[in-house]
């Protein structure tokens, strides 16, 4: 396992391997990487230049250049021991977390109201005839074309599609939680930063998303483990059956203005058919929405959401069956003598991976449709 420190704005290497006493990451769909490392204290003066959050990433690679995660660096925390084995924490989050703090907003955005005090329409973003993902990766390229604000990313080419949206440039919203908001529609797509190394350590970023016609973005690679026999390749499978997302009728309520409210509405029959007591939810949260067709679309998907209850399950699965192992692949877990899963054969998907740089395992959470 390698462990390199980056320069942001460029991706190149500044440090030569760091010699670290514990590294751990985390990734998942749709959210940012998550990366630790701690440094032994003796080695801390010789990368305090580079301990500047957001100016450096980190990054934790394979030998073979593979990244496992990245993520820029956040608030590193030097921690003295009395015993002298002091050591510095270095942890990061992925290429969205920066994006939390640039807005939807094109470059030549100032002044944002005019002499009266009116919105300049010229000044808000527009992005028409497009499919989701190619709407996403507009706006992500649109907060880069500010003055300093490149990054060294490659994109997909534009896909076309019946797909409009429209952010007030006054509202003021991230970058990033347009975004989220774009995934979680009805229709809406799925995002993925994938981090790479270069033959000299650079490091760049793609920007992968799934289509209209496919919402969850997939890979060539499909695992097959076995849990239970002599030699297992999952380890500590836990299970967890959840129902807070079952809903039978869900509320949404939009942008209140003066006295006036938008809301919207979906419901069904099909869990109370099954037997199962009323269960509603009112979502409050939207309060930027303020078209009526994209509230009834976000009340529809949240029905469907609660349409039966999932289960996840936890375990960890032996690195050398994971080979190219990523958050978004599929896998089919064989089950024998679990005491509780009866035997047969499950598709999950991969929602979370996470691992060491001292294990010989890898941590997976995967989630799929309640079938017992």
């Amino acid at each position: 396992m390698r462990v390199l420190l980056h320069e942001t704005v460029t991706g190149d290497a500044v440090s030569s391997d760091l010699d670290v006493t514990e590294a751990t990451w985390s990734t998942g769909v749709c959210r940012a990487d998550e990366v630790r490392a701690v440094v032994p204290g003796y080695t801390g003066k010789s990368i305090w230049q580079y301990m500047v959050p957001r100016k450096f990433t980190i990054s934790i690679s394979d030998d073979d250049r593979r990244v496992r995660a990245a993520g820029m660096l956040s608030i590193p925390v030097a921690d003295s021991r009395d015993d002298g084995m002091h050591r510095v924490t270095l942890p990061g989050a992925g290429i969205e977390s920066i994006f939390e703090r640039r807005y939807v907003l094109p470059p030549a955005y100032w002044p944002l109201v005019d002499a009266e005090g009116n919105p300049i329409a010229a000044r808000d973003t527009r992005i028409t005839g497009v499919e989701y993902g190619t709407m996403m990766k507009r706006l992500y390229q649109q907060a880069m074309s500010h003055p300093g604000a490149a990054l060294p990313v490659s994109w997909e080419p534009d896909r076309s599609g019946s797909r409009q949206g429209e952010w007030s440039a006054i509202d003021g919203k991230p970058v990033q939680e347009a975004v989220a908001d774009i995934a979680d529609l009805e229709g809406g797509v799925e995002w993925d930063w994938v981090p790479q190394l270069d033959e000299n350590d650079r490091l760049t970023w793609s920007l992968i998303t799934a289509r209209d016609s496919v919402q969850e973005i997939t890979s060539a690679f499909w695992h097959t483990w076995q849990v239970g026999g002599e030699e297992p390749d999952l380890r500590e499978l836990q299970v967890k059956v959840s129902p807070e997302f079952m809903v039978q009728t869900a509320f949404m309520a939009g942008g209140r203005r003066g006295d006036q409210v938008m809301l919207a509405r979906a419901t069904g029959s099909d869990l109370i058919d099954a037997g199962l007591p009323l269960s509603e939810d009112w979502d409050s949260s939207h309060s930027s929405v303020s078209v009526q067709a994209t509230l009834d679309s976000w009340a529809r998907r949240r029905l469907d959401e609660g349409a039966a209850p999932v289960q996840y399950w936890r375990a960890e699965v032996r690195a050398d069956r994971a080979a190219g192992l990523r958050h978004g692949d599929w896998c089919t877990i064989e089950v024998l003598d679990h005491w509780l899963i009866p035997d047969g054969s499950y598709e999950r998907r991969i929602l979370e991976v996470s691992g060491t740089s001292d294990s010989e395992w890898l941590g997976v959470v995967v989630a799929g449709m309640s079938t017992w």
